[in-house]
């Protein structure tokens, strides 16, 4: 016998709430949970992002400076920006962020030089990055990595979720949580059950989900 030798399993969302509904077991599904499932989704996303956990969702995007120019306005989709740096000359030069409170204290924000310092300002709609000096030239550039947001559920058939693989059974498993929360006749064992398993898995794709990088332990020099 031999394997698939395929690695593409993934799961459209119609497959993730039946996974969740099996989960919770009873009864059939009824009439509105469908829909009241893809709700509990998009919930359950953002309850991740508010932890900051999808990592996968990070991502480097570039934006062009202008002269006289001191905000720019990020996409609707960033979340967050957790590191800058100015191209210049083929060089990456590290931005320092500050609060916005520390930037509006700058007296005089027209001031031109090299970008050293940016700020962002987390508006509703867009957030907004200040950066300080303002740019001299039009050559520079900005790399930004930033964090967004994972994209709605819907009613688009067929549809994914926009998570990465290993968070697929952290995700029927939270989804069963909520839903189990909404269904009536759900005995409050099974909920608690259900709750215990989702936190598990959510923690397992958490500790998978960080980021790896080399250790170095410097030995530590006594003085004489």
């Amino acid at each position: 016998m031999s394997t698939s030798g395929t690695y593409n399993f993934s799961m459209d969302i119609d497959e993730v709430i039946q996974e969740a509904m099996e989960m919770i077991g009873g009864e059939q599904t009824l009439g509105h949970e469908p829909k009241s499932a893809r709700r509990s989704i998009n919930l359950l996303l953002q309850d991740w992002q508010n932890r900051g956990i999808l990592l996968w969702t990070a991502g480097t995007t570039v934006v062009s400076v202008s002269t006289s120019v001191t905000a720019y306005a990020l996409t609707s989709s960033t979340i967050d920006i957790t590191e800058a740096v100015l191209n210049r000359d083929n060089t990456d030069l590290q931005l320092e962020r500050i609060s916005m409170e520390e930037y509006l204290k700058i007296p005089r924000k027209g001031q031109k030089g090299r970008p050293t310092q940016y700020a962002i300002r987390r508006d509703r709609a867009n957030p907004t990055l200040h950066l300080w000096p303002v740019p001299e030239n039009t050559t520079d550039t900005l790399k930004l990595e930033q964090i967004k947001y994972t994209e709605d559920v819907n009613k688009s058939a067929v549809q994914i979720a926009d998570v990465s693989r290993r968070f697929l059974p952290c995700l029927t498993a939270g989804l069963s949580y909520f839903m189990s929360m909404k269904r009536p006749g759900v005995d409050g064992s099974r909920i608690q059950f259900l709750k215990l398993e989702y936190e598990e898995r959510l923690a397992r794709a958490m500790h998978e989900d960080r980021e790896r990088a080399s250790a170095y332990f410097l030995p530590r020099l006594n003085k004489v």
